[in-house]
């Protein structure tokens, strides 16, 4: 198993957003103006890449008080039902602890990709407290609706 060493920072990215954190899979940005965090997946992923970024996420949504979540899984691919069930247990249990009230996500045209996002949402909220999801099939889409959130 590969050894991966994090790699953290900030630095000014797109209209003055804050990128928190960088790697060549996944790259993640705060918008301190709009109070938004964007989760960008640049390639589809390994399982430890993945948990790794979603974790990252998670501490970011947290420390941050974050009410509005953007996540970019066009790159993606799809999850592997092992991921699929990891990711329902962490978002219950950080959602649950979170100010999360809109949750964007940009997905695929690949149909599986949107089934699974679906499902994960719905078995999501029936153990957090409510919060708004659409689903996007651009990032400027998505963007403009949570502006207007």
């Amino acid at each position: 198993m590969a050894n991966f060493k994090k790699i953290s920072f900030k630095t000014r990215g797109a209209e003055g957003n804050i990128k928190l954190y960088q790697k060549s899979y996944v790259e993640i940005e705060l918008d301190q103006h709009r109070q938004l965090l964007s989760v960008r997946w640049l390639r589809p992923v390994k399982s430890e890449e993945y948990r790794d970024g979603i974790q990252e996420t998670s501490h970011i949504l947290l420390a941050h008080k974050l009410q509005k979540l953007l996540v970019n899984n066009q790159r993606m691919g799809v999850l592997t039902m092992e991921d699929q069930g990891w990711l329902a247990k962490i978002s219950v249990e950080v959602i649950s602890k979170s100010n999360l009230k809109w949750l964007a996500i940009v997905s695929s045209v690949d149909m599986l990709q949107q089934l699974t996002n679906e499902v994960l949402d719905k078995k999501v909220k029936e153990e957090t407290p409510p919060f708004d999801t659409q689903y996007f099939l651009s990032e400027q889409e998505a963007l403009e609706w949570l502006a207007s959130a």
